[in-house]
């Protein structure tokens, strides 16, 4: 992996991170005991140091149906083919003939899921062009990662090194870098 300079972009479809990653060269202090002459200030280590440079949380993800929606019940059909209580009509096993029920799911998950992808590619793309990082990582889960590289563009990609089909939004930041080697 590339490091100075690069970006990790982890997400899932609630939240986006993206961690710039540098190399930082310093003195270790501590080697300075162990060593018996005066002239030796510490040892030079190289660390890789991981600085958080965005993290966005999207709220739509994590509402429940009756946040989104309104209190008022449509009239539709009920698919269990019982009549309403008030009626008088006969039971029938066709669906949606008699009854009411509080609506059709209309995919709701789905569409937005579908919305959520389209602001995370986004601001994905906002934060490569800001950036310009001569490389770049990506993890997203695995049952949505292909749809969101499909999402980005061919000028966001052009420097994208790897992607990792995992949810890495929850781990240890000391362990991210181990994923894209």
């Amino acid at each position: 992996m590339k490091t100075n300079g690069s970006i990790i972009v982890l997400g899932d479809l609630g939240q986006l991170k993206a961690y710039r990653v540098e190399e930082v060269v310093g003195m270790d202090r501590q080697d300075n005991m162990q060593v018996s002459h005066m002239n030796n200030r510490g040892t030079q280590k190289r660390s890789t140091v991981l600085d958080l440079i965005t993290n966005i949380n999207y709220i739509e993800p994590h509402k429940k149906a009756e946040d989104l929606l309104s209190d008022q019940a449509g009239r539709f059909g009920s698919s269990m083919g019982k009549a309403h209580k008030n009626t008088k009509a006969p039971q029938s096993n066709q669906p949606g003939k008699y009854g009411s029920s509080i609506g059709e799911a209309h995919d709701r998950d789905l569409e937005r899921d579908r919305k959520t992808m389209q602001l995370i590619s986004e601001d994905i793309k906002s934060l490569i062009e800001k950036e310009s990082p001569e490389s770049w990582y990506l993890a997203f889960p695995p049952e949505s990662h292909n749809e969101l590289h499909e999402m980005l563009s061919e000028e966001v990609k052009k420097n994208l090194q790897k992607v990792v089909p995992s949810d890495l939004t929850k781990i240890e930041k000391e362990k991210l870098l181990s994923h894209f080697e």
